[in-house]
């Protein structure tokens, strides 16, 4: 199945729900020694921003799925928010390959610092 966003019925109950997990997530990430955990620090950071960014998806009533499903969430965002600039979503999308490249092949932070993700 290729890469898709897909029209739903938005659900504020199930945006609730994963917004409690974000913050559950970054409470989590508060309390790690960023030098003996920065690969899980990177990782949590940006499962964290794919979640809000799925919040919005989901309250404007769209979900992606498949290949690529990350990528077209942050595409999406993009387009349809001016929030945020295209640094910060080049930003989230280094995140993006950093945390697939660390959970494919259990590597260390590469393009992205620790404390690159820590910046406001």
């Amino acid at each position: 199945m290729g890469e898709e966003l897909v029209k739903i019925t938005p659900d504020r109950e199930r945006a609730m729900s994963i917004m409690k997990m974000a913050e559950t997530t970054l409470e989590l990430v508060k309390s790690l020694d960023a030098a003996k955990f920065s690969s899980n620090i990177v990782k949590d950071y940006y499962d964290t921003i794919r979640e809000l960014l799925s919040i919005v998806a989901l309250l404007d009533g769209f979900k992606t799925q498949g290949q690529g499903a990350h990528k077209k969430l942050i595409e999406y965002i993009g387009r349809a928010y001016k929030l945020l600039s295209e640094h910060e979503l080049s930003l989230i999308d280094d995140l993006r390959i950093a945390r697939t490249r660390l959970h494919t092949m259990a590597s260390l932070c590469l393009p992205i610092t620790c404390q690159e993700t820590k910046k406001p």
